[in-house]
């Protein structure tokens, strides 16, 4: 009878590193949003997020999300939607308990967030004319990046219909020659502004992010990831006026057997029958097991030796340790 309930404990071990994984997929049309993956969205940027950090989506108003209770960044890209005093209030606080707000936009309604908090710094309200394009004069080109981080392999910075900043300093900037209305001068395309124990960082074109462009500027886009040193990003979907996710369906990601996680939990397994046969006490089969199953599920791999040690400070027997790892692999009865 215990042999058969090791069995199923060891079928079920195997065929948790085995099942298939199935991950709903979602889409939306709107436009800058990480779900969208048409040419207009930016799921490729999302992408990247979701690799560096831990990336959670937040699709209600600020205040219902309870943001300013959170701690990491607070990313807008592109909103076209209005933030109500609370909401404004809700960003007020997470930035004085330490947050980061990352403000992506050109022409939308970033300036009510920034009004908001009193602020001098402004999105431009007209695109500015740049001599030095790509395409066309829609396309500026952006070569002086100011920040070292930033700048790391990247040869030009391909903006898309941007606006610009007023009222702060940037660290990457437009050319000199750069036209606005009857004035010529450089711009800063994006600046970081300090705010209570946080910051902001502005950045004036949200069209640099999207799928279409993603490829041209893919350099940048990383060291921008990178630059954000997040644990958590908090992602702004709410303020999307045509933000409409629906499932279309699931993505199953088959596994193949890891022998070195099936080793484990098939000494999982042995070292369960073992005890329970010698009669040792229940505390001591979960701390085993509870050392062993870390062990399958950590991503540093650690020497087996590394973890007997580990065991004997816990108060086991290296050599009855070792004598169970050895019928293990002889494939010996367990127990002798």
């Amino acid at each position: 009878m215990r042999r058969a309930a090791y069995a199923i404990m060891l079928a079920f071990g195997i065929f948790l590193l085995v099942m298939p994984i199935s991950v709903p997929v979602f889409h939306t049309s709107a436009d800058f949003s990480v779900f969208n993956t048409n040419w207009n969205g930016a799921s490729k940027f999302g992408k990247l997020l979701y690799e560096e950090s831990r990336v959670v989506p937040v699709i209600t108003s600020y205040n219902s999300f309870d943001l300013s209770e959170r701690k990491g960044v607070l990313l807008i890209l592109g909103p076209d939607m209005r933030y109500s005093p609370l909401e404004v209030g809700e960003v007020k606080n997470f930035l004085n308990n330490g947050g980061t707000l990352v403000l992506i936009d050109d022409f939308g309604t970033g300036n009510d967030i920034l009004e908001g908090l009193n602020l001098s710094a402004r999105f431009l309200g007209i695109t500015p004319i740049d001599v030095f394009y790509s395409k066309n004069y829609n396309f500026p080109e952006v070569v002086r990046i100011l920040d070292p981080q930033l700048g790391i392999g990247v040869d030009k910075l391909i903006l898309n219909v941007p606006s610009a900043i007023i009222g702060a300093n940037g660290s990457i900037y437009t050319s000199k020659v750069t036209v606005v209305g009857n004035n010529q001068r450089e711009l800063p395309v994006m600046s970081e502004v300090k705010y209570g124990k946080g910051k902001i960082i502005l950045f004036a074109d949200p069209s640099v992010f999207i799928n279409d462009m993603f490829d041209e500027n893919e350099p940048f886009i990383r060291n921008f990831v990178r630059y954000l040193n997040a644990d958590t990003v908090y992602i702004d979907e709410a303020h999307h006026s045509n933000f409409n996710p629906y499932a279309v369906g699931t993505l199953v990601i088959r596994r193949s057997l890891d022998r070195v996680k099936a080793f484990y939990v098939v000494l999982a397994v042995a070292v369960t029958a073992i005890l329970v046969e010698s009669g040792l006490a229940l505390k001591g089969v979960g701390k085993i097991l509870e050392l062993i199953l870390g062990k399958i599920f950590k991503e540093e791999e650690k020497s087996l030796d590394e973890v007997i040690e580990k065991l004997k400070k816990e108060g086991y027997n290296e050599s009855i340790l070792r004598k169970m790892i050895k019928e293990i692999e002889t494939g010996k009865k367990l127990g002798g």
